[in-house]
């Protein structure tokens, strides 16, 4: 493999992996870990993540591993960090519910945040204006690390929140009266109390659009 190849199984496709360029460098140069880490300026601990899927690199990070992808043309010269992706598994429409039934999905890509993103970082877009003020129309919400139940650091955060009727929610979590029960807030709608929540995860990060 010495020249860019669109049929080569690589992660030029449409949502760029981190961990398929990874292996292709491996395959292609012979590389370990450490020899890795050494090109991309990190240790090789940090590549372990990556390869394992525990930690995505940041923004300053995924520039590096591009440049060398493009450097040993494993990608298109046109490549960058931003064709890193993660997927949209569903949409927020009014009250803050979240529209999307669970196993469906995804609906397409967007560009992974430049922080706090892991191997099961998912997105959701805002349409409408369904946390006005909060969350506008067309921003996307990320979250990872489902908690079922929530753990107490959940109080008080923002999070995407799966209720036991099916319905999926972002909301602020408080506590409520019984035990696995939430006071569910947001910026524009009256507030859902005591609901019975099944799992939580924080959102990890917002872009506006």
């Amino acid at each position: 493999m010495t020249a860019f190849d669109l049929n080569y199984p690589s992660a030029h496709i449409a949502g760029m992996n981190v961990r398929a360029i990874l292996a292709d460098i491996k395959k292609v140069k012979g590389w370990n870990q450490t020899q890795i880490a050494k090109q991309l300026q990190v240790d090789q601990s940090t590549v372990s993540k990556w390869t394992t899927g525990k930690q995505k690199p940041e923004i300053d990070q995924r520039d590096r591993i591009m440049g060398l992808a493009r450097k040993l043309r494993l990608v298109p010269q046109s490549a960058s960090a931003d064709d890193f992706s993660v997927p949209i598994v569903g949409y927020v429409g009014a009250g803050g519910e979240v529209l999307f039934s669970e196993g469906q999905g995804p609906f397409g890509h967007v560009q992974m945040p430049p922080k706090n993103a892991g191997e099961t970082t998912v997105a959701v877009v805002v349409r409408g204006d369904s946390m006005s003020g909060q969350l506008e129309d067309g921003w996307t919400i990320y979250y990872d690390k489902r908690q079922e139940p929530p753990s107490e650091s959940l109080t008080g955060r923002l999070c995407v929140v799966g209720l036991t009727d099916g319905r999926v929610l972002v909301k602020k979590l408080i506590h409520g009266r019984q035990v696995g029960h939430y006071d569910l807030y947001s910026a524009n709608a009256a507030p859902l109390l005591d609901q019975p929540v099944q799992w939580a995860a924080k959102v990890s990060w917002i872009a506006p659009a």
